[in-house]
C-alpha cells in the first residue's frame, strides 16, 4: 500500500474580484489564479481510495496542508519515535491514546 498526496490545480479565467477561495501560484495556462484542492490516498492493488479531499485558499501552503494531512493519524502511531518525528517537523497531530492502566502517564 502507497499513501499519496496530490495538489490539483484548475485554471480560473474569471473575475477574480467577485471569487472567493481563489489559490495563487505561477502562470499555467494563461492565469495565476486556481481553484485548488489536496487529495490524499491510498493506492492498494492497483485501486486508488481516496481517504480525504481538501480545499485551498491562497493562505494555504503546500507544507501546511501535507503537516494537516500528517495529523490524520492511527492508533498504531501512539509510539515514541512516531511522535518525535512529528514534533521534530512542527507538525499538528491527533492520536488515539492506547490506555495501558488506570492513569495517564508523562
Amino acid at each position: 500500500m502507497e499513501i499519496v498526496v496530490e495538489l490539483h490545480l484548475r485554471p480560473y479565467y474569471g473575475d477574480k474580484e467577485e471569487t472567493d477561495g481563489l489559490y495563487y501560484n505561477e502562470a499555467k495556462d494563461g492565469t495565476t489564479a486556481f481553484h485548488a484542492y489536496a487529495t490524499l490516498y491510498a493506492w492498494v492493488r492497483n485501486k486508488r481510495y481516496t481517504l480525504t479531499v481538501r480545499r485551498l485558499t491562497d493562505s494555504d501552503t503546500a507544507s501546511s496542508v501535507l503537516a494537516e494531512f500528517l495529523g490524520l493519524v492511527d492508533s498504531e502511531f501512539y509510539d515514541g519515535k512516531c511522535l518525535t518525528l512529528m514534533q521534530a517537523h512542527n507538525c499538528a497531530y491527533v492520536v488515539p491514546i492506547i490506555p495501558w492502566g488506570s492513569e495517564i502517564q508523562q
